[in-house]
């Protein structure tokens, strides 16, 4: 479990919050049907994500170089900057975190959610040292036309991970063992059965119970239910400003 904490400074107007499961996408599926797939679900809420409690709008003319003046902010928090180049903005979060020295805090764009007019710049920092509110930036896609990101849409995933543990660290390729054919002869009764219940238009749930095809158990998973919280406790809780 990590420690991390998080000042919010005067004016911030940016909120951080548990990623959600939901996705505009999957709610258009048929009964919801992309919601069944573990691995994207689970993948849906990992870390938290950061958004703005009021709606940005911008336009970007096209140029994608390192000169200033081709995107115009219409709206924005306080302190937003365009004129960084590279067809991006760089917004002031206000929010200064702080971790564990082994503890670095990595920014990306938010799990499945996809975009035709921005994208988030991913960055790592060292929170355990970093005394300035979390960098964020986004790269805008679609030119000549007005963007706008609604309030409470999510911006950006923050996720912490341990680059002390993650570095050195090494991925070995060996060669498939099988000699008795006994794994392949698994893996077809296993894909054979899956298109019999698939065919139908149904799930298996095979993989988010860890069982194979005779619901037999094949292992466990590290975390089933991920469960991510945010304590808030600033003078102004709901406006998302103090």
């Amino acid at each position: 479990m990590f420690k991390i904490s998080v000042e919010k400074r005067q004016g911030c107007s940016f909120v951080v919050q548990p990623m959600s499961i939901k996705r505009d996408w999957m709610e258009e599926t048929s009964e919801g049907h992309a919601y069944r797939c573990f691995p994207v679900t689970q993948s849906n809420v990992i870390g938290w994500s950061l958004s703005c409690i009021n709606d940005i709008e911008f336009i970007w003319d096209g140029i994608n170089d390192q000169t200033p003046d081709h995107i115009d902010i219409i709206k924005a928090p306080e302190g937003s900057y365009e004129g960084r180049g590279q067809s991006s903005i760089s917004f002031n979060t206000g929010l200064v975190f702080r971790t564990e020295e082994e503890v670095s805090l990595f920014t990306i764009t938010p799990v499945n959610y996809f975009s035709d007019n921005f994208e988030t710049i991913s960055n790592l920092i060292s929170t355990s040292f970093y005394d300035n509110s979390l960098p964020l930036a986004i790269k805008a896609k679609k030119a000549n036309e007005k963007i706008t990101i609604k309030a409470g849409t999510p911006i950006a995933t923050i996720i912490p991970i341990s680059l002390t543990n993650l570095n050195n660290s090494t991925i070995k390729i060996v060669d498939y063992k099988d000699p008795d054919r006994s794994r392949f002869e698994a893996n077809i009764s296993y894909g054979s059965a899956a298109e019999v219940i698939n065919s139908a238009g149904k799930w298996t749930d095979w993989y988010r119970d860890a069982v194979n095809e005779k619901k037999e158990s094949v292992g466990t998973h590290e975390v089933k239910v991920l469960k991510l919280r945010v304590e808030d406790n600033t003078k102004n809780r709901l406006g998302g400003i103090i």
